[in-house]
């Protein structure tokens, strides 16, 4: 029979290692878990779970870590888990059975770990599908890695942070597959004193990394991803700009860059960067969703249509994908349609405060509207204002405050609006039409 060792490595995780541990122990043939350190019960609680600990010692090396932990096993095939994470009962049977099959095939087998969080506009953020396993999160970061592999291969982990065993398999003749199975990680978004301590040292490990390869494009995107995560983003760019030299069309580099460009305001040259992704070949929804809403601002109204359709054609609900085309139908006018994408915003991530308010000042609106139509100009006005605090870039809303600002014999606050909505959507004809009586 075809054996799994479940290989690990820990340092103070007694608040979280029974229940990984609990996860995998029915397909675990073994569980080998390598300590670096701890000083909490973390080893006693490995040891109630059968599992195996020995010590290793900490060289600021993950990949040596986890390479020790590869040594120690002795199963035909290797699952890698942290501490953090968790298999549902539907993933571990389908690992086992992967195992059971020897692999169906392959030598090494593409997971997605799922990062829990509540970051829509994260590039790699997607709509949870199954809410009892996301404990309160709307969605999660969706990182494909191999976390299943043959032992006895020469397989090894390299790099000292962001540590992963791709290069070797490839290097060493593997075949690489993959399957639909989540590994759920739920350390992603703690906070606090701790939280904040292991960036600083991801930080120091990955500037370490930086300066051990710095041919690699991978190893500078780590770094600007780690900078942005601590609050340095002109860091970070400088990061993103270094990667995309050495690969001009790396996913991961791209979409930081161009995220922290339209931060920025600088929109042209974020549409640079994204088409060149585009033109690449590359497909994620993130591309397009962030096309279209360059075209909005730009202007370019059927262009911003375009990509958001293709943005919201993907298999996996794109919440920024409804959202952006909420917008541009809005701007061209077409109301419903866009409450209709707000919906199914809501309907694929019901716990983003930022829909919720977008739905609800599309309802304020569509009231404020109607006050207007009927004469009442201070109760439309009231409407509008209340929208604008949910939604303060809706260049409608701001339209209609400017319409019936002018009403209200308020002239410079109704220019003022109708400049403010086209500075947001310059496609948006009636606020055009309306700053030509001025």
């Amino acid at each position: 029979m075809t054996t799994l060792s479940v290989i690990m490595i820990v340092k103070n995780e007694a608040d979280c290692l029974a229940e990984c541990l609990g996860s995998v122990r029915a397909i675990a043939d073994e569980i080998v878990v390598g300590d670096t350190g701890s000083t909490d019960d973390t080893k006693e609680i490995a040891a109630r779970h059968d599992a195996r600990v020995i010590d290793v010692p900490w060289t600021d090396d993950f990949a040596a870590a986890r390479n020790a932990t590869i040594a120690a096993a002795t199963g035909d095939w290797l699952l890698h888990m942290d501490a953090d994470e968790a298999l549902d009962e539907a993933g571990a049977a389908a690992i086992r059975a992967l195992v059971d099959a020897d692999g169906d095939g392959v030598d090494a087998v593409e997971l997605t770990l799922a990062n829990y969080c509540d970051l829509p506009r994260s590039w790699r953020w997607v709509a949870a599908t199954n809410r009892e396993h996301a404990r309160g999160h709307a969605g999660y970061l969706a990182a494909p890695l191999l976390r299943l592999f043959r032992n006895g291969r020469g397989f090894e982990y390299r790099e000292v942070i962001h540590e992963n065993v791709t290069d070797s398999v490839v290097e060493n003749g593997g075949t690489i597959g993959s399957a639909p199975i989540l590994i759920h990680h739920y350390g992603f978004s703690v906070e606090g004193p701790r939280a904040e301590a292991k960036a600083a040292r991801y930080l120091a490990l990955c500037r370490k990394k930086a300066e051990q390869s710095p041919e690699s494009p991978k190893a500078w995107h780590d770094l600007a991803e780690q900078l942005l995560s601590v609050g340095r983003p002109a860091e970070a760019a400088v990061a993103c700009d270094k990667a995309l030299s050495l690969d001009p069309t790396h996913l991961g580099a791209g979409s930081t860059k161009a995220t922290l460009l339209l931060n920025d305001g600088k929109l042209s040259e974020a549409k640079v960067v994204l088409e060149a992704l585009s033109n690449a070949g590359h497909a994620e929804p993130h591309i397009p969703t962030g096309l279209a809403a360059i075209a909005i601002r730009q202007g370019f109204m059927d262009d911003a249509l375009a990509h958001a359709e293709r943005a919201v054609a993907s298999e996996q609900p794109n919440v920024m994908g409804h959202l952006t085309l909420a917008r541009a139908l809005d701007v061209v006018g077409d109301a419903d349609g866009a409450r209709e994408q707000l919906e199914a915003a809501r309907d694929a991530a019901p716990g983003i405060a930022e829909i919720g308010d977008r739905l609800a000042a599309w309802e304020l609106r569509a009231e404020g509207e109607a006050a207007a139509k009927d004469g009442d100009f201070e109760g439309a006005l009231q409407k509008f204002v209340a929208a604008l605090r949910l939604d303060s870039e809706d260049p409608v809303t701001l339209n209609d405050v400017g319409v019936v600002s002018h009403q209200l014999g308020q002239p410079d606050k109704a220019k003022t609006s109708f400049e403010r909505a086209l500075k947001l959507a310059p496609g948006l004809e009636p606020a055009r039409h309306n700053l030509e009586m001025f």
